[in-house]
């Protein structure tokens, strides 16, 4: 092609796509080409004057052939193999689901373990308590997810216990201690104090000493220097300024010192800073399914709580509870009053609280109102508001929201490390999307949610009443328009439930031993019966009333089965037991009887899987399994039950 005007040729086109079946990206910037095109351009052209009409019109983009992207770019067999490409995706990372939601949390307790074990001996620092350098060990755990897992039962969590040799400094002490790597003129400097080294700028920041693999679960980035603002195929990094890596000047200082002295030099501050953006980021497409535009819509000033029937097993237990939403913009949708629940969890509420205190603390007690430019396309849609998923935000608004390339640089730097690869051997980049389509693939399969209750989750387009747009809605998710959004948002607070476990709620409380002991026996029996403090072999019964109250057995394969893990040994024994059986059946021949037994191990797998994370989880300082949260109660010689 030599002119503009060859574009009106369809041989141009023609020639692009031949021979070949065109990837999603080219698919895209053809879509992108025919909207500018023909949406945006004419509209514009039109409000110009015959002048600047003339002037203009040689440089019009042409449209694209009728029916192009339908038919020579191959449009629905390019979507075809991007879903099936998605589908191999999700099938590796669905039986590692609740373990990923799991991970997220861990990884984020590790960083602000350091964190806070850092400003401790900052302050000890500037009180003059302690005198830099000062060196001590810290002593922590390591988790990792076992790879190419096929079921829950197969995934492991494997922890590591890691002792990490830590230094304090800061940039004065630095220099002074190492005369010779630094020029008279720089010692001067850090002696006066003055420059970089003046007191507001000289900063606090460790090194470490030992085996890079041990340093978290990002050593390795931060000994090969691959943090930054900038970001490529190995660098990782966003473009605000102090998250993950510190500001450019001071990132430069690193990159000086950690040439001029080969030592591991790191700033914990913007690193916990980029984790618990990341979490948040994650938490919230692991529960309730954002797209990338919608995460980085949550607002400070969007919180809503709405009250809902809580659900066991999608059956109401009558009791009312409140749910946490924000009311966002879904993809497709322009006007206010379209905006859409979307359901907050509570694990992710705890996130996004943190990170509102962190802006808060930032800004003199607010939460800067920015720009929404960064959402492309849904920027002319939104206004200014006091956006979570920001930083370092210019005193005019008009900087510092993040950009959806911070998301993926944000999401690849937490789940860094974990090697997952499809059965072809392709290596899986997890984003939002991904995760979007893995939790809706967990909730149909494994939690059997109602298609229409996932449709609502994954906010496809439906008409809204009194909108006078004309949206079209897929036909098998048509019936999900149909249910109240009360009901639909308390299915999918069930679906979040074993994914965020709550501290704070209890609409069960364990009696006190004076009402226990004012009860009769039958009724004793009875309430024990009915609620989460009826034990079970392997943990507690949440069903109400237990549909086989006298024959209960270990209720291995029971759905009402809450696994605790106290009784991990329990659980480890009548597996030993099952697998005998299982063997005798199958030694008498009785095939079916010996496919029930296995079963039964199948599901004392998957219990004992989430005793050990329960405990792991526990250890690390993490959240605590809901059984934990009741008042204990004693028997009548004083011993806990």
């Amino acid at each position: 092609m030599a002119t503009l005007a060859e574009l009106t040729e369809r041989r141009v086109w023609d020639t692009f796509v031949e021979g070949r079946l065109i990837s999603s990206g080219d698919l895209n910037m053809l879509k992108r080409y025919e909207t500018l095109a023909c949406v945006y351009q004419r509209p514009y052209f039109e409000t110009l004057s015959e002048r600047q009409q003339a002037f203009w019109k040689p440089y019009l983009l042409p449209r694209l052939p009728r029916g192009f992207c339908e038919k020579q770019a191959q449009q629905q067999a390019v979507i075809a193999a991007t879903e099936a490409r998605r589908k191999e995706q999700s099938d590796i990372i669905v039986p590692l689901f609740p373990l990923l939601v799991e991970l997220v949390q861990l990884r984020k307790q590790a960083a602000e373990r350091l964190i806070k074990e850092f400003r401790r001996l900052c302050v000890l620092a500037t009180r003059g308590e302690i005198t830099l350098p000062y060196q001590f060990d810290y002593v922590d755990r390591q988790f990792s997810v076992s790879e190419q897992a096929m079921t829950l039962a197969d995934v492991q969590l494997i922890e590591q216990p890691v002792t990490l040799i830590l230094t304090l400094w800061n940039r004065t002490e630095w220099v002074k201690s190492h005369p010779d790597l630094y020029t008279k003129d720089v010692q001067r400097r850090a002696e006066r104090q003055v420059e970089a080294y003046a007191p507001g700028r000289n900063a606090y920041f460790l090194q470490y000493e030992g085996p890079s693999t041990y340093l978290l679960w990002c050593g390795d980035l931060i000994e090969k220097q691959l943090l930054g603002q900038s970001h490529g195929h190995e660098m990782i990094g966003t473009r605000r300024s102090g998250v993950i890596s510190p500001a450019r000047a001071i990132t430069q200082w690193f990159l000086w010192a950690r040439r001029l002295s080969g030592a591991i030099l790191f700033d914990p501050e913007p690193l916990y800073r980029g984790t618990l953006f990341a979490a948040a980021l994650a938490t919230l497409a692991l529960t309730n399914g954002s797209r990338v535009s919608e995460l980085l819509q949550v607002s400070a000033s969007r919180f809503e709580t709405i009250v809902v029937d809580e659900l066991k097993n999608q059956q109401p237990t009558g009791r009312k509870m409140g749910v946490l939403v924000q009311k966002l913009l879904p993809k497709g949708y322009q006007h206010e009053s379209e905006r859409q629940f979307f359901l907050i969890s509570d694990m992710a509420v705890r996130h996004l609280k943190e990170i509102a205190e962190m802006l808060q603390a930032a800004h003199g007690g607010r939460i800067p109102k920015v720009s929404p430019e960064a959402f492309g396309n849904k920027a002319d849609d939104l206004v200014a508001e006091p956006y979570l998923f920001q930083w370092a935000a210019t005193p005019d608004g008009r900087l510092g929201h993040f950009t959806a390339q911070d998301v993926a640089q944000l999401l690849r730097f937490l789940f860094h490390g974990l090697t997952l690869t499809t059965r072809a051997g392709e290596p899986i980049r997890i984003a939002p999307h991904l995760l979007r389509h893995v939790l809706a693939t967990h909730a149909r399969t494994a939690l059997n949610i109602p298609a229409e209750a996932i449709a609502y989750l994954l906010h496809h387009r439906v008409r809204w009443e009194g909108s006078s747009a004309a949206l079209t809605i897929p036909e098998a998710t048509a019936y999900y328009s149909r249910l109240p959004v009360a009901q639909l948002l308390a299915l999918l607070l069930e679906m979040q439930s074993p994914l965020s476990p709550e501290q704070g709620r209890s609409y069960l409380q364990a009696p006190s031993p004076q009402t226990l002991e004012q009860m009769d026996e039958a009724l004793r029996t009875q309430f024990e019966r009915c609620g989460l403090i009826g034990p079970t072999v392997l943990g507690f019964c949440s069903a109400g009333t237990c549909i086989r109250p006298d024959n209960r057995g270990i209720c291995a394969n029971c759905p009402y089965l809450v696994p605790h893990y106290s009784n991990l040994l329990k659980a480890k024994t009548w597996r030993r037991l099952y697998i005998l059986q299982a063997k005798l059946h199958d030694d008498q021949g009785h095939a079916i009887d010996a496919e029930q037994a296995r079963k039964v191990v199948q599901s004392l797998d998957d219990a004992i899987r989430i005793m050990e994370i329960q405990m792991r989880t526990r250890q690390d300082g993490g959240y605590l399994p809901f059984a934990d949260t009741l008042p204990s109660i004693q028997d009548e010689e004083g011993e806990a039950l």
